[in-house]
């Protein structure tokens, strides 16, 4: 009895890591099958987000060109990383800004150069608001 339950725990062990494999595998083929265009679609809008420690209010602006604005300054950057998680920048004084998302949406972005992460909001174009009332 004790050598059929070694053998189930074995096999099943062995079959969740071959699943988690193919599943990565998987989903890797997927991002690689993304063009340019859909990557940028899951970056490109407004976002508004608040420096608490400041007590401002700032907005970040990514276009069709991946051309990156904030507060209507645009950004000289490099570009470090660039997937369907995850778009990282190292701005002309060298620190990192990373912007993750969840479902294909932004939703943090994470300033090194004040070692903070900001909740993203998207902004919602007044015509749109006027349209739901």
């Amino acid at each position: 009895m004790k050598k059929h339950w070694s053998f189930l725990l074995g096999a099943s062990v062995v079959t969740g890591i071959a699943s988690s494999l193919l599943f990565k595998h998987g989903k890797k083929k997927l991002d690689e099958n993304r063009s340019t265009a859909d990557l940028i679609k899951v970056y490109q809008g407004q976002w508004w987000f608040v420096d608490k420690k400041k007590a401002t209010q700032h907005q970040l602006t990514i276009d069709d060109k991946l051309l990156i604005r904030l507060d209507g300054k645009e950004l000289e950057f490099a570009l470090i990383e660039w997937n369907m998680k995850r778009l990282a920048i190292q701005d002309s004084f060298g620190f990192h800004l990373i912007i993750e998302t969840k479902s294909d949406v932004p939703t943090t972005l994470y300033d090194e150069a004040d070692d903070s992460t900001y909740l993203l909001e998207a902004v919602v174009p007044v015509e749109k608001l006027m349209k739901e009332d």
